[in-house]
Formats: C-alpha cells, structure tokens, sequence
C-alpha cells in the first residue's frame, strides 16, 4: 500500500459488501471553539468516553480496519487518544486524529507519532489570522498556534492531512487555500464538498458553479508530489466532468456502509455529518461487531435508499 492510501484506502473502492471496516468515536464531545459549521453530535452534552473503553469496544469487532477519533475537540482527552492509538497499532488498524490543532505542541505531535497514529487531519479554511479570528469569533493568535503546529507535524514527519470546507466562505479562495496547504509543508489536501445541514439549520453550501471552478483550479495546479481528495462528491463527479488521475481522489462514501459513529453515551449513528440518525446503543443491547447482520430498521432503509444530500443539492429532484 503507497502512503497516499494507506488511511484512505477503505474510500478508494466502491462499497459493495457491508460490513463494519471503519468506527468513527467521538472521544469527548466538549470543544474550545464554536463554529457555525459543525457535524458534532450533541456538542458540548458532557459525554466522552475512555480509552479503555474504547479498545475495549475495539476489540470486539473483528472485521475493523480503521478508527477516527474525533469530537468536539478530541486532543481535550490527549491520554486517552494516545492509549486508543498505541492499541490500534498493536492490532495493524490504521487510526485518524481529527483535531483543531490548537493544543497542540511538539512534545504531544512527536508522542502521537511514536504510538503509531496513521494520521493527523486538521481543520483549514483559511489563509490568514484575520479571517480565521472572524469566522471563528476567536483570537487570531490561535491561527498562529495552528499553523506552527501544522509545521510541527511535517516536521516531525507524521502524516499530516489539511481538510478544506468547500462552502460560501472559500469557495472563491480555493486555489490561494492550496497554495497555503503546500506553503505550510503538508502534501495530503482534502477538499469537503458542504452539504445542507437540516439537523443544525446550516446552509452555506458552494454554489455548483463555485465547486466546479474550486475542483477544476485544485486539480490544474496540483504539485506532483501532493495528493487531493474530494469527499461527498463521488456521486456526481462523473456528471460534472470530474475524472481521477494520479494523485487526485474522489472518494467513495463508506459512511453507513463501512463506518458508523460512536458518540459518547453510547449512541451509534449512521453518520454524524449528514445522517446523525441513531441506530442503537451500546450499552442498550447493541452488538456492534453483529450490527450489519441483525440490521436495525433505520440502517435498513438507509442501505435500501443511499440518500445523499451533496447530491440532492445539487441536482434537486425538479431539474432531474
């Protein structure tokens, strides 16, 4: 497996069989920023959950391939990632940070690193402290934090992937974003198609336009020795004109299919960004390792339907 993939490669093949490869766990569900666009389940409810509880859950589920750990503000509960990661490397399951970044520092990048984290994926839709602080509603010295702390983990040679929001407030900054992606040492850049959130009222999605634009600048000026990402977009890319190519991925969704999401009190959800629809619990009778085969209903119409609200925004049903 080439390093580009070695996280993604369960996105790089259409789902056929499903079957449960990847767990997404909210590890605390507590954040120090607040931001509009947020997938959180229940953000800032109290819950989290441990590290020994987590590999507890891990160890029960035999067909895992992967672990995102996210939250809220995951690095809030540094030890218990740290423990969830040094397990999951012991077993050869490749594990995901996603993290703000912000309390961060060498000595934490350098121990993440040396438990064998896959790797780290930070939050990045912007290129300067003064836009970042006003988005935010925070100090633009924490945009100083983040970016040094970026640097930190090129440095220290942990596999370091950027996230953009493709959405109302970048869709016009896409290229200058990338070259601020390569500027800052990284070479994975993954681009977030938005969706509409109806469980949060949040609507600031691209414009199609702004994304074709955004996609078609992205791919042009792409460095060889850099790889791209496109989420939430495989199920129209052929339609506008999208083709992979070395080095440029248009990920397929395992949302649901390969991966569910863990939250804190035990919930299971279909997925936390566009279906937070719970499925069960595991302190309430739910066996995760037998949930696809003993399917709950939730999870049967999804599997039966596959809605996609990038795609239902894109093309509503009255241009079909």
């Amino acid at each position: 497996m080439t390093w580009e993939t070695k996280y993604k490669s369960l996105e790089l093949q259409k789902p056929d069989v499903y079957e449960l490869e990847g767990l997404e766990v909210g590890v605390t569900s507590n954040c120090n920023f607040k931001c509009d666009y947020c997938c959180a389940y229940q953000r800032n409810d109290g819950q989290s959950i441990s590290g020994s509880e987590v590999v507890r859950i891990i160890d029960e589920i035999p067909t895992l391939k992967r672990v995102r750990l996210s939250g809220g503000e995951v690095t809030l509960k540094y030890e218990d990632c740290l423990e969830i990661v040094a397990h999951c490397t012991s077993k050869g399951i490749a594990t995901q940070l996603n993290t703000n970044a912000s309390l961060l520092n060498a000595g934490r990048i350098e121990r993440l690193r040396d438990a064998g984290l896959t790797n780290i994926h930070i939050s990045f839709n912007f290129t300067n402290a003064e836009q970042f602080a006003a988005y935010y509603r925070i100090h633009p010295r924490i945009y100083e934090k983040i970016t040094e702390n970026i640097r930190l983990c090129t440095e220290a040679k942990l596999e370091t992937v950027l996230e953009t929001l493709l959405f109302a407030e970048t869709q016009n900054n896409m290229r200058e974003i990338g070259d601020k992606v390569y500027e800052l040492g990284v070479r994975i850049h993954e681009i977030q198609n938005s969706i509409v959130m109806n469980h949060s009222s949040w609507d600031a999605i691209a414009s199609r336009e702004a994304l074709i634009r955004s996609v078609q600048e992205l791919i042009a000026h792409k460095k060889d020795d850099t790889v791209l990402y496109f989420t939430c977009m495989d199920r129209f890319a052929e339609a506008l004109g999208f083709r992979e190519q070395p080095g440029v991925y248009f990920s397929h969704c395992v949302d649901g299919k390969k991966q569910l999401h863990l939250h804190g009190n035990g919930d299971i959800l279909i997925c936390e960004l566009c279906r937070p629809v719970v499925i069960g619990n595991i302190y309430e009778g739910t066996v995760l390792k037998n949930i696809y085969t003993h399917k709950p209903e939730p999870l049967k119409q999804f599997l039966a339907k596959l809605p996609c609200p990038a795609y239902d925004a894109l093309f509503p049903s009255s241009q079909r």
